[in-house]
């Protein structure tokens, strides 16, 4: 068990540390202007209206495989599950100041399910890997319908989005949905290769530019770390409450016995930091990126403590 513990903080310490290192490159470059803001502000243009949607399209048609595992509808109804917990608990906590504090509540239950996740698999769940990869995008699927129109119309100010259409509706939004359809009306075959291969090669850029724009908002978010009151409920909800109720409903539906992989991810999935996303949604949209990313910096420090804590409270159970 020690063991476990040991190589579960250590595979999280090095998913974490390569956010830190491309933090203190982009932070850098902001700080000596060799990047401004405002080309950090452009990037996140470029990667929520283009790249991101593309590598959500081009990942649809050629990962998801409804046929793969039985229980591949669940999965994304659990990740649509985390996400409306947190915001039910955040809207709970902050009870007496629900207008002046939303924007931080998707950041209780919307988490980056795979960018840090799957470092985490390849080093702790080595020998179970694809099927582990598998249950990440299974999550990511049902998770970024809700965080690209709720979630976002929650922790941004809209911006110029005008009508409540526009707030909801986003290009992310709107390329996972086409191609979950494509996929389940067996339409998926008939997209030409030649505009798949085009939106994996552009899309495979989202993952280095957004890490890039993630590191430089953290860098520049230290010295704004929100109050600690306010930080400590959402990091709470994040790592305490979400994690526990995960486990109970794990424990008393028996999922473990059936699906051991399934319920060790999905704690996993319960404890991981906030969504990088929610950084390319403020400074696409507006909003305030001192509370958003002084929260994410938090969050990605006490994730190295809370996700090999909850699997070894699994694995004692």
């Amino acid at each position: 068990m020690d063991s476990f513990f040991a190589g579960t903080f250590f595979s999280i310490f090095q998913a974490i540390l390569k956010v830190f290192l491309i933090a203190s490159v982009a932070g850098f470059m902001t700080y000596r202007k060799i990047f401004t803001e405002e080309f950090i502000d452009g990037l996140s243009v470029l990667v929520v209206r283009v790249f991101l949607p593309l590598q959500m399209f081009a990942s649809i048609l050629t990962s998801f495989d409804p046929g793969a595992q039985a229980y591949w509808w669940a999965v994304p109804l659990v990740a649509m599950a985390f996400a409306f917990t947190g915001l039910l608990f955040s809207a709970l906590f902050f009870a007496r100041n629900i207008k002046e504090k939303k924007s931080l509540f998707p950041l209780s239950g919307m988490q980056n399910a795979v960018y840090l996740a799957l470092p985490i698999g390849e080093f702790a769940f080595r020998d179970q890997f694809p099927e582990f990869s598998l249950i990440c995008f299974l999550v990511l699927m049902g998770l970024n319908p809700v965080m690209w129109s709720v979630g976002k119309m929650i922790i941004t100010t809209g911006g110029n989005d005008g009508s409540l259409f526009n707030k909801i509706v986003t290009p992310p939004l709107v390329a996972s949905l086409t191609g979950i359809i494509l996929v389940l009306t067996g339409a998926a075959p008939y997209v030409p290769d030649i505009v798949v291969d085009a939106s994996a090669m552009l899309g495979n850029a989202t993952v280095p530019v957004a890490t890039f724009i993630l590191g430089a908002t953290l860098v520049m978010s230290i010295r704004k770390i929100p109050p600690f009151w306010d930080t400590f409920r959402i990091v709470f909800i994040k790592f305490v409450i979400l994690p526990g109720l995960t486990i109970l409903a794990l424990y008393f539906l028996k999922t473990g016995e059936q699906y051991p992989l399934l319920a060790q991810v999905l704690i996993l999935q319960s404890a991981t930091a906030p969504a990088t996303a929610h950084i390319l949604m403020v400074r696409t949209y507006g909003g305030d990126i001192g509370k958003v990313g002084g929260i994410t910096f938090v969050s990605y420090l006490v994730c190295l403590f809370a996700i090999p804590f909850w699997l070894m409270v699994w694995s004692l159970i």
